[in-house]
């Protein structure tokens, strides 16, 4: 049998675990020792339903951001497991943004042809006290949502409902075990974007980059992070945008998500430099097999901060100011980073 950890090894590896999904000292050492000495901190799905569906997770994570919160997306931290993925969301605020941009629903279009929004064919299948567990139909999925409270979920999930049904839509969730009939269609003519060979030949980035969410807020000290895909998913951007006074902490963020150990097999391509009153800086990183590509956009903004919104914003304040200290990204020749 393989040798137990011992404390200090199980503390040296809670403080990467923590690097990288955000989580606090305790759950991080938890997690640590439940693992066997030589797993991956950061484990990949086992399943490629799984990787797919943590892809699409992703993509709505990133559209579903509308609003400030004191981590990015409002989730505080993540727990991946080989089988799921566990989502511990700050807020009730967050929780209303994620399930809108997460549970499916079928909306009317202009053009006569309905639109299926959110995780075609994923449903609740468990309640716990704190939270739910996704999966979709017919699959060996699972993400997990933790929050504040059952009840937040509960008046969330109603309140969501209710606004969907008053704009002549569908919540298909709703539904139980069982596909509505146009979720069905949409997924026999293959609409989810989970069948585009390009997205799924580049869905371990998005999936690997929602596992290594702490990143954002452990390691990088942007006040605020957006993002969108290009290309099909090839290419993934999200958007740093920092207050005037902090550093970027570039390097630090590229060195965490290319370790050979833990991070993703993404190479450092080609950076630009923030230029003050000019355009964005920019880091460009390469999977080796070219399948996707990671693009980092750097800003400065200060935002106005008004009476309903200091609160989070001294929040963010103190956050981004626990870290300190940046390093430099190496010499390397410019490029456009369009994607």
């Amino acid at each position: 049998m393989p040798e137990a950890m011992s404390a200090n090894q199980i503390s040296s590896r809670a403080r990467t675990y923590a690097l990288y999904t955000g989580a606090p000292r305790q759950a991080a050492c938890d997690a640590v020792a439940a693992l066997q000495p030589h797993a991956p901190l950061i484990p990949a799905p086992a399943q490629q339903a799984q990787l797919l569906l943590e892809s699409e997770v992703f993509y709505w994570v990133l559209n579903a951001q509308r609003h400030f919160f004191e981590y990015p997306f409002g989730i505080r931290y993540v727990q991946p497991t080989p089988h799921g993925l566990r989502l511990h969301l700050e807020s009730n605020d967050s929780l209303d943004s994620l399930l809108g941009g997460l549970l499916p629903c079928r909306a009317p279009m202009r053009t006569g042809r309905d639109e299926i929004y959110g995780l075609n064919g994923v449903r609740i299948c468990a309640r716990t006290d704190r939270g739910i567990e996704l999966r979709r139909l017919g699959q060996p999925t699972s993400i997990q949502l933790t929050g504040p409270s059952r009840r937040a979920f509960q008046k969330a999930e109603a309140a969501l409902a209710q606004q969907i049904q008053s704009n002549g839509a569908e919540a298909c969730w709703l539904a139980g075990d069982t596909w509505t009939p146009y979720e069905k269609q949409w997924d026999d003519e293959r609409q989810p974007i989970a069948y585009e060979s390009t997205w799924r030949d580049a869905a371990w980035l998005p999936s690997g980059l929602l596992r290594r969410l702490g990143l954002l807020h452990t390691v990088a000290v942007p006040q605020v992070v957006t993002g969108h895909e290009a290309r099909l998913g090839e290419w993934w951007i999200l958007q740093l945008e920092h207050d005037s006074d902090t550093g970027l902490r570039r390097a630090e963020l590229v060195q965490a998500l290319t370790d050979p150990h833990h991070g993703l097999p993404l190479e450092l391509c080609g950076h630009r430099d923030l230029t003050p009153g000019e355009g964005l800086g920019l880091v460009l990183l390469k999977s080796p097999d070219r399948t996707a590509a990671l693009q980092l956009r750097y800003d400065r903004i200060d935002y106005p901060i008004k009476e309903n919104r200091a609160q989070m914003f001294a929040a963010i304040r103190q956050r981004t100011s626990a870290l300190t200290g940046e390093a430099s990204l190496p010499p390397m020749p410019g490029f456009s980073g369009t994607g």
